[in-house]
């Protein structure tokens, strides 16, 4: 038996989960909130772990994005990659472009 579980306090998310990932490893997300200066997406792990990392407006896409409301809206699910982790303050930086280092395969002749 034993006392019921759950959690109690206002911890910073654990983000030991997500500090083990490959950063062009894609993950699905949510937008949880938008801001001037980025999206608050919540990335969800095949074992339940969660969390909301910010996706900076620098990240969305190529090229240069006048709004992040023009790009993405509250609720919508997106491919992200974790490109940032920072455990002890419980913040992760997201990136919705491909990593840079990706190579386009060109069929061969």
């Amino acid at each position: 038996g034993g006392p019921g579980g759950g959690g109690g306090g206002r911890a910073p998310a654990d983000l030991s989960a997500f500090a083990g990932l490959h950063p062009d490893e894609w993950l699905k997300g949510t937008v949880a909130r938008t801001t001037p200066f980025g999206a608050f997406v919540t990335v969800a792990l095949k074992d339940g772990a969660q969390a909301d990392g910010l996706v900076h407006i620098t990240q969305i896409k190529d090229g240069f994005v006048e709004s992040v409301d023009d790009e993405v809206s509250v609720g919508q699910e997106v491919q992200v990659r974790v490109v940032k982790v920072d455990v002890e303050a419980g913040k992760m930086g997201l990136s919705m472009k491909s990593p840079e280092w990706s190579v386009v395969e060109v069929p061969a002749e």
